[in-house]
Order: C-alpha cells, then sequence, then structure tokens
C-alpha cells in the first residue's frame, strides 16, 4: 500500500469522523461553554461578565474582580436572559470574547517543499501529527434566526484565532532522488517536525497555515535535502482544552 493515498484517506477520514462526532449540533447550533467573558452587552462599556448557559435560557452576569479575585454580582438589576426560543420580537446579536492558552493535537496533510539542489518543488502528504501550544482569542455571536413558524431560535456562532508552536513526529519518503543518490533503495523514514502555525477556527472547523522544518532521524540525514530545510503547509486542529 502505497503511503501518500494511505494518509490522505486517514486526513479525510479523521475530518469525516470529527464532524460526525458533531452531528448532533449542527454548525448553526454551536454551543457557548459557561464561563468568564469579554463583552459590551451592559451599557456598552467593555467588562468581564459570567455565561451560565442552561437548557432553556442562557443567564448573562456582571462580575466584580478584587485582587484577582471575581465575584458574580447576582442582585439581578443587570442580570439579562436570552432563551432557547423566542416569539415575534428578534433580539439584536451581542458578542462575547475570551483569551486564553491553547493546546490542540494537530495534523499538517500537505507540506510545500521548495526547489532545494535539484529537487523540484514537492506537494508531500505523508502522515504526522503534533502537539502544539499557543495563545488563542475566540469571539462567540448570540443571535437569533426566524424558522419557519414565526419564531426565533437562538442560534451561537463561533470565530477564532490563535498562534503558537508545535512539535511532533512524522513520515516522509526517503529515494535516491532526496539524497543525491547517496543511497540506491527508497523507505519511509521518520522525521521531527517543529515549527509554528496562525490557525482560524468556525464553529467547530479548525484550519491553518504552518511554517516549520523537519529533521530525519536517521543515519541518511546527512544526505537529506530536506534536513531543517523550511516548508509551508495546511494545519488541521483538534482542540484538546
Amino acid at each position: 500500500m502505497k503511503l501518500i493515498p494511505f494518509c490522505w484517506e486517514l486526513s479525510v477520514g479523521i475530518i469525516f469522523l470529527f464532524v460526525s462526532c458533531k452531528s448532533q449540533k449542527s454548525f448553526d447550533a454551536f454551543e457557548i461553554e459557561d464561563g468568564l467573558y469579554t463583552s459590551r452587552i451592559f451599557e456598552g462599556k467593555k467588562e468581564t461578565v459570567f455565561l451560565d448557559n442552561e437548557p432553556q435560557f442562557l443567564h448573562v452576569f456582571p462580575v466584580n474582580e478584587s485582587n484577582g479575585i471575581y465575584f458574580l454580582d447576582t442582585t439581578g438589576k443587570e442580570r439579562l436572559s436570552f432563551p432557547q426560543r423566542q416569539g415575534a420580537v428578534k433580539l439584536k446579536n451581542e458578542v462575547f470574547q475570551t483569551k486564553n492558552f491553547d493546546l490542540d493535537l494537530i495534523s499538517i496533510p500537505f507540506k510545500f517543499r521548495g526547489r532545494r539542489q535539484g529537487v523540484p518543488p514537492q506537494l508531500n502528504t505523508n502522515l504526522n501529527a503534533s502537539l502544539y501550544v499557543g495563545y488563542r482569542s475566540d469571539w462567540y455571536t448570540l443571535g437569533y434566526k426566524q424558522n419557519e413558524f414565526g419564531l426565533f431560535d437562538r442560534i451561537t456562532r463561533h470565530y477564532g484565532m490563535t498562534f503558537g508552536f508545535f512539535s511532533g513526529l512524522g513520515s516522509t519518503s526517503i529515494n535516491p532522488l532526496v539524497t543525491q543518490d547517496r543511497i540506491s533503495y527508497e523507505y519511509d523514514g521518520i522525521t521531527w517536525s517543529n515549527g509554528m502555525a496562525l490557525s482560524f477556527a468556525f464553529n467547530y472547523l479548525n484550519l491553518g497555515i504552518g511554517f516549520g522544518w523537519d529533521k530525519l532521524l536517521d543515519n541518511n540525514s546527512r544526505y537529506w535535502v530536506y534536513q531543517n530545510r523550511p516548508w509551508l503547509g495546511l494545519v488541521l486542529g483538534i482542540n484538546l482544552n
């Protein structure tokens, strides 16, 4: 079995499995989690709020902070609630933002390598996986969409952006062409990949661009024309935290 078709099929399979796992919640029905967010929902001022997402209502509480400790303002004077379904009145969209450190498991199904020592540019599709650590910002838009019965269903859409660094293992084809004819056989070598990535998210979908370099982990590394040479790649990620 050739490695390139296998890796392509595996990447597609991972994406299909990931999307299928989310099939019970459509992309339009992305659910926002409980926690602290930044919003201008109260009097137009940017401040920290706490979201409590219950089955029928999403409650928004203002938050007070003292010496790094947050306290919920549960007096109810400024609490807002967004029902799961609204009547004939459509509420305006509200935006909630959060920032935190990001821990992901990523794969780079496509790597573009430039011309090197007579070897033409290549698009590699070898199997790989890396651990990614970065810093991300997420924006959640909360609004209502009218259904066929004239009612308004609550819709949450998520947009995110993250930048960070990754490290992991992969494989690559080692043959006479990429070793300047220093070897006479072909095999799949193990590589150690490092680099940085910028990724964007829409609801459950995460895509990005990676810049990195590979190190072949065997004795033929001194012949490999791509040893520690830069490449550009497409990044697919699954958030672990």
